[in-house]
């Protein structure tokens, strides 16, 4: 059965006009594991405990999946879906997310991309699930610059991204908040937070990111990234390894 389309593609800023996230619980900083991206080809079998996040990071360029098995392991609404997108580097940026993920996914699990299913829950967030399998796992993706950024976890994660404006850099301060953090960071983490909370955007956001935060336990870090990009993972439960591929420094052109 074909997934369900995602209702929003790039989601690289869902926070115009909303508030800044100031109640959501850090915790303990997580353990931080940088990786190659080409590890990901290696992990073995093994279904993340409660704790545990995978983040991948990675240009569209990859070259660690043909464009013939990535067409292949994208269902026909996903494929009908990248038709659509108005230019070639946006489909070529879409199909390379959802392959990845689907590698990733399939390496967990021990089993081929192909038997992954992806599929979005009532509020939108992507789940997957492998033929067979009855675990299922929570994913996200975030783009951010010339990165493709992915999640997986056995809660619910949501990315958040935030790239440089023009004539403001994301070291300024937030004149207009209580929030003592520079403006491109605070974005990240609201749209983590929106992302894991299942909003799209302010738009299908009845609540404020306040009150999203101040409704139940949110726990956000922020993931190192080069120049002024601004990136965060929110999760629903404490986070205490983030398994990060891509963010080695050994990680030369996106390997």
């Amino acid at each position: 059965m074909a997934s369900p389309a995602l209702t929003d593609i790039s989601r690289a800023d869902r926070t115009l006009d909303v508030p800044p996230v100031k109640r959501v619980d850090h915790g303990p900083p997580p353990q931080f594991m940088p990786l190659r991206m080409n590890e990901t080809l290696s992990m073995e079998p093994r279904v993340p405990p409660k704790g545990e996040v995978f983040v991948f990071r990675f240009r569209s360029q990859w070259q660690r999946i043909s464009a013939h098995d990535a067409a292949t392991w994208l269902t026909q609404d996903e494929t009908r879906r990248a038709a659509l997108l108005p230019s070639p580097a946006l489909r070529y940026r879409y199909i390379s997310s959802r392959a990845v993920l689907r590698l990733a996914v399939a390496r967990l699990f021990g089993c081929e991309p192909s038997a992954v299913d992806l599929r979005d829950d009532a509020k939108g967030r992507l789940l997957a699930q492998a033929t067979g399998i009855n675990t299922v796992l929570c994913a996200d993706i975030g783009y951010a610059g010339v990165w493709i950024m992915l999640a997986i976890s056995a809660a619910q994660v949501g990315l958040g991204t935030s790239l440089p404006s023009f004539g403001s850099g994301s070291d300024a301060p937030l004149s207009d908040t209580a929030s003592p953090l520079p403006f491109g960071r605070q974005r990240a983490r609201d749209n983590s937070l929106l992302s894991a909370a299942g909003h799209r955007s302010a738009t299908d956001n009845p609540d404020s990111a306040d009150d999203l935060a101040a409704n139940g336990a949110w726990y956000v870090f922020d993931l190192p990234m080069p120049g002024q990009l601004c990136a965060s993972i929110c999760s629903l439960t404490p986070m205490n390894t983030i398994h990060a591929f891509g963010w080695s420094k050994r990680n030369e052109n996106g390997r």
